[in-house]
């Protein structure tokens, strides 16, 4: 039988210890065996009661050299877990756990990841490498404790640049959800021709990624870099802009495939001005959908005083 293993990450006191809970307690897991792996000590904790009443049985792991092939093994053994909850340890590298040859029968399903939004700033100032890491694989990363005040597209914007893959929510001190749909954008979304302006072109990417429906048969101008690599089909070339996700030791090149069809004379990364127009179509290279630009014009351009893009 398939075991699913789902992995909670976050620093201390982020609120990985109640949503693992929450999880639990739902009802599309209170039925199952669940062996709980805690990585870390809390503010909250797993009563008797709770594992009682929720078929559980808790294990603690003080350091990460614990968390051998050998010994989940023995957990899987002692309990035949029908699934398993790890509360991991924000300041254990990621790769400890997803480098392990899990039991016969378990599997990863899920990464979920939690943000205490009050001091993610400082994290991201003195600490950002180790704080972002935890993030890498993450399908869910919820920012909690979210004040109106705070840079809500911002903290997207950084998060979903180092893993586009992710959804990103907030949440505010109650536990109410944000509409992702109230974040502005800053160009005009309505205009004939979305300007997208020099140092704006992450947002733009990030949320044409994220809600292509918004630029459906639109025609959008940005400063690019020219990708022209074998990799990519005759009469295609990616527009783009080298970001940093993270630190110095992680900048990409982020792009979306365009096609073009009269003669095209710039070459690998070349500095130009283009306008397209935006689809979204199943890509077969990529297995999915995903945006798709059609060139209608481009012409030479300068390189900007700040290259690459940052996201704070």
């Amino acid at each position: 039988m398939e075991v699913p293993v789902f992995v909670f990450t976050g620093f201390i006191d982020s609120g990985k210890t109640t949503l693992m809970r929450d999880t639990i307690e739902s009802p599309d897991f209170t039925a199952y065996r669940n062996l709980i792996i805690v990585c870390e000590e809390g503010d909250e904790e797993y009563s008797p009661a709770f594992l009682k009443k929720n078929h559980a049985f808790l294990i603690n792991v003080n350091s990460p050299e614990e968390l051998t092939d050998g010994f989940l093994t023995q957990l899987a053994k002692q309990y035949t877990p029908d699934q398993v909850m790890i509360e991991y340890n924000g300041t254990w590298t990621m790769t400890s756990i997803l480098n392990r040859r899990l039991p016969k029968g378990w599997e990863f399903y899920g990464i979920y990841s939690t943000v205490d939004t009050q001091s993610v700033d400082g994290y991201l100032a003195n600490m950002r490498q180790m704080f972002m890491e935890q993030f890498s694989q993450s399908g869910l990363i919820i920012f909690n404790r979210c004040e109106e005040s705070v840079d809500r597209p911002r903290l997207r914007r950084i998060f979903k640049a180092f893993n586009p893959g992710a959804q990103v929510i907030f949440e505010r001190p109650d536990g109410e959800m944000y509409d992702p749909a109230d974040e502005p954008l800053p160009y005009d979304i309505d205009a004939d021709v979305i300007e997208v302006d020099d140092l704006d072109y992450g947002v733009w990417y990030i949320d044409a990624m994220d809600h292509p429906e918004r630029y459906m048969n639109k025609k959008i101008r940005f400063l690019a870099q020219v990708y022209r690599g074998r990799d990519l089909d005759p009469g295609t070339f990616v527009p783009g802009r080298f970001i940093m996700t993270c630190c110095a030791n992680d900048i990409r090149f982020m792009g979306y495939m365009c096609t073009y069809e009269d003669a095209f004379a710039y070459k690998q990364r070349d500095w130009v001005k283009v306008t397209v127009l935006f689809d979204h179509r199943f890509i077969p290279s990529y297995g999915e959908k995903a945006p798709y630009l059609s060139l209608v014009s481009i012409e030479p351009a300068e390189k900007p005083e700040q290259d690459p893009v940052y996201f704070n």
